[in-house]
């Protein structure tokens, strides 16, 4: 007979599984690069052994059409945070097995490969099952043939630079990777198309590559919405110049500021804003912050302060024409934990963006 510690066990295994292996080894990788000394300002990545192997090419072929992604349930992970923008974001999945086109993956065996070993050699390494792009963002969701799956560090769409985010299987033991990728051009962000190439590359095992692309033909691709101007009139300081980038995925802020007051430079660099789209609707810091970049403040002449912010904003509605950022002071106590209920919400000192 089974105790409540083990229902609540089996339970708890259920809702919060294991972090993949795979994924512990790659935040291990990385936290052991950044504790090494650095001698200089260069990158400088560990060489590998890689074999002579010919490109393999991956022609993915997809034509638009709907689909719940209730059935998918591997996407759902990454729809639940993207908030409000769920729905738009599912109905832009593209997947190949509801297209009336065809995928077509061609492989070319390798020069060591034995003539009896060719028909293997020619089968796919993976399967892009499902794709999404909006472009601010690609996502891509891959079966591979073999158990490792990684891919470089570089993903170019249609000959463009764009950085891999990360590779991850979507539920242990699924064999399906998620991976994503942002735009970070912003001529692509802003190109209205309906076909993507994408070339990376892939690692078979931790000592081989090989090239792979892939090339995604529908109408459902996206296009991220770009803006600009400034915000002036306030007391405190001034927004002298904004850039923002909207998408279903991720909306990317820029702002430049001119602060008069040190206290509010450091109030406003934390980024504990609430947001609030034109219907009123305010999303607090927990619930939209997804990163905050700051520089190294400078003093001008006169007293001006001076710095620059990058907020990745996730969950926040789109489809508004505006957003208002109202900054919140709070307090910390002696051990640098916040105060419950020392949230201050600076009303008058809030910052309106055209997201056009």
């Amino acid at each position: 007979m089974r105790t409540n510690y083990e229902d609540f066990a089996v339970e708890l295994d259920r809702c919060f599984p294991k972090t993949p292996e795979r994924f512990r080894q790659v935040v291990s990788r990385e936290v052991c690069a950044q504790m090494k000394p650095v001698k200089n300002t260069t990158r400088v990545r560990k060489k590998k052994c890689y074999k002579a192997l010919l490109p393999i090419v991956a022609c993915l072929v997809l034509a638009g059409s709907t689909v719940a992604a209730a059935r998918l349930p591997v996407f759902q992970n990454w729809l639940n945070g993207l908030g409000t923008n769920a729905e738009k974001a599912e109905q832009s999945i593209v997947h190949n097995d509801e297209s009336e086109g065809v995928i077509i993956m061609e492989s070319m065996v390798q020069p060591e490969t034995e003539a009896g070993d060719s028909d293997a050699q020619s089968e796919p390494l993976f399967q892009v099952t499902d794709v999404y792009y909006d472009g601010a963002t690609l996502m891509f969701w891959a079966k591979p043939k073999n158990e490792y799956f990684d891919l470089g560090d570089h993903v170019y769409i249609n000959g463009v630079d764009s950085r891999l985010e990360y590779v991850s299987e979507t539920e242990e033991g699924s064999s399906i990777y998620e991976c994503k990728v942002t735009v970070v051009d912003s001529r692509l962000q802003g190109t209205d198309t309906d076909v993507i190439n994408v070339k990376t590359q892939v690692y078979t095992s931790p000592d081989s590559r090989t090239e792979y692309s892939f090339t995604v033909e529908s109408d459902k691709l996206g296009t991220a919405a770009q803006g600009s101007g400034t915000v002036t009139g306030m007391d405190f300081g001034q927004v002298v110049s904004y850039h923002v980038t909207v998408s279903p995925s991720v909306i990317n802020l820029h702002l430049d500021w001119e602060v008069y007051e040190e206290g509010m430079m450091e109030l406003l660099r934390w980024g504990d804003y609430i947001l609030e789209d034109a219907s009123g609707k305010r999303l607090t810091h927990d619930e939209w912050l997804r990163s905050n970049g700051c520089s190294v403040p400078e003093q001008k002449e006169g007293g001006v302060i001076t710095f620059s912010q990058d907020l990745e904003i996730k969950g926040f509605d789109v489809t508004s024409p505006t957003m208002k950022l109202i900054p919140v002071r709070v307090q910390w106590d002696s051990d640098g934990s916040m105060i419950p209920g020392s949230e201050e919400v600076l009303e008058d000192c809030a910052v309106m963006i055209d997201l056009g």
